[in-house]
Formats: C-alpha cells, structure tokens, sequence
C-alpha cells in the first residue's frame, strides 16, 4: 500500500453486503482476482464521516497524482465514495444515502458493541454482522496505479481498504440477507411427541371417540355443542370452554363426565414460511488487487 493512506473513523453507518466471516470473489470479475473480504458502509449526507471521508480522499489524491488530482475526484468511478441514489435499480437502503466499500485480502478485526470483546468464528460472524445492522469501522484511504507489462497506466484512482468492523446496534435487515439459524428455533419435540400419543393417538387430527355412555357431539360449522349435564358434583368445576376456534355463541362446554377428558379441537391449517434467499452481489466494479 502507498505511503500516502488516509485512515478514517465511520461511525453509525449500515452495514451491507458483508463478506466478513470469509472472503469472497467478485461475479463481476473475470480477471481471477484474489477473493477478499469486505463490507459496505451506507451513511448518512449528515453523517461527521462523509466531511472526513471526504477530506481523506483529497489528500491522498493531491499527494499522488499531484496537478491531475482533480481529473480523479470528479469522476465518481475513480473514488471510493457513491452516491446510492446512483445505482442501476437502487438497492434495499440505499435511498438517499451515501458509500464506501472497502476490501481486503486480510480478515478485518471484528468487534462487538463492547470493544473489549472480539468477535471470531464464521457462525458467530455471520449471526452479528447482518446486512442492514449498524456498525461502526475503520477504513484507509489509499491510491492505485494498474500498469501492463510495458508500463503504461491501465486504471488508476483512490480506494478503501477494509481494517475493522464493530458491531454497534441491531435494526431491520435488508430484505433476503438473514436467515434464521438453527439455535434461533425453539425445540418442540417433547410438546409434538406429548400431544401426538395422548391427544391424537399418534395420528394428527384423528377424530376421538366418545365416552361409552354419551354419544359422540358432531362438531360440525353449523351444529350446536351438546348441552351440558343436568347437574356436575358440588366439589367439581365444569371443564374449561374450548377455544376461539369455536365460537362461543354457538358451541357451550360439553358435559364430559367426571373420568373422561374433553376431545382436543382439531389441528390447525397452516404452513411453514421459509426465508428469503441469498443478497444480491455489489453492482459496482472491483478493484484489481
């Protein structure tokens, strides 16, 4: 890296298309670069870092390409800060904001919102630097110069090189970035297995047979719940209503005798949500190292 790098602070930006707990290769590069880690920081117009960010990229462009140096800051693919309005098909939270990619080839440090803590371990990594969370980090803000083998300029300008990430505060995740882990699910096991042998008879909504001694109630949309016995035990409570399911203005309690337990409603429709899939990549060119 030149000698002339520019290190910054952003503080309170969003954090997008992390690549964080491994590097990771271009789609939009064909030339077999490195894979590389690297996150994009989504900031503010008002935010302190853009005047700093700023003012780090025209040091560095002034310090290495001299009276040319205005040629690279007024074109907007020779520098590492964007606008995001200016996308092709503006990206979940890029609306009115601000910025900066930064790569490396080497890990970044990763910290929590308690800086003593260092975050490591890619499930760890994955589960705390989520697209869309804000975060805070350090960048350098450094020249490059591509030339061929017989020494002419190939592409030059003004990068960012990821040093650090901290996670500071979690928000809504950008759509299709999150899925939830294994770890975020309750264990229901022991309920579904319960249910199933004493309510269902291991059959999921088998009906129930009733009591020798009454006949079976039809539960039925349009049929009323069967009247209640003429008199319970004194020291006995009437058996709870069932659910909303049945309305109480059409179905009362039924009259379960004392050793008898009332049928369980039948098993709700319904039907598993799985998460979105993977972020869409960067549309914005790599650098070359």
């Amino acid at each position: 890296m030149s000698k002339c790098n520019e290190r910054v602070f952003i503080r309170n930006a969003r954090l997008s298309y992390p690549a964080l707990d491994k590097p990771r290769a271009s789609s939009f590069d064909a030339s077999g670069a490195d894979p590389k880690y690297q996150a994009t920081f989504l900031i503010s117009p008002d935010n302190p870092a853009m005047a700093a960010i700023r003012a780090a990229i025209q040091k560095v462009a002034e310090a290495e390409f001299g009276a040319k140096a205005m040629s690279v800051l007024q074109n907007p693919e020779k520098i590492p800060l964007r606008s995001g309005d200016a996308k092709e098909n503006v990206p979940d939270g890029y609306a009115g904001m601000w910025y900066i990619t930064a790569k490396s080839k080497n890990a970044p440090e990763l910290r929590d919102a308690n800086p003593r803590i260092i975050i490591t371990g890619e499930q760890a990594i994955r589960e705390k630097f989520v697209a869309g969370y804000y975060v805070n980090g350090f960048v350098d803000i450094y020249p490059y110069i591509v030339k061929n083998a017989a020494g002419a300029v190939l592409k030059s300008g003004i990068a960012a090189s990821l040093v650090s990430v901290q996670f500071c505060r979690y928000a809504d995740a950008f759509a299709g970035s999150a899925k939830p882990a294994e770890s975020d699910y309750p264990d229901c096991s022991a309920e579904a297995e319960a249910s199933g042998a004493a309510e269902f008879a291991g059959s999921w909504g088998a009906p129930i047979a009733a009591p020798a001694q009454q006949a079976a109630p039809a539960w039925g949309p349009q049929t009323a719940a069967p009247a209640p016995a003429s008199a319970w035990p004194a020291q006995q409570q009437a058996p709870a209503p069932f659910p909303a399911s049945a309305p109480a203005a059409q179905q009362a309690a039924p009259a379960w005798g004392p050793q008898t337990a009332a049928p369980a409603p039948a098993a709700p429709a319904g039907g598993m949500w799985y998460p979105g899939g993977e972020p869409a990549m960067p549309q914005q060119d790599d650098l070359p190292f």
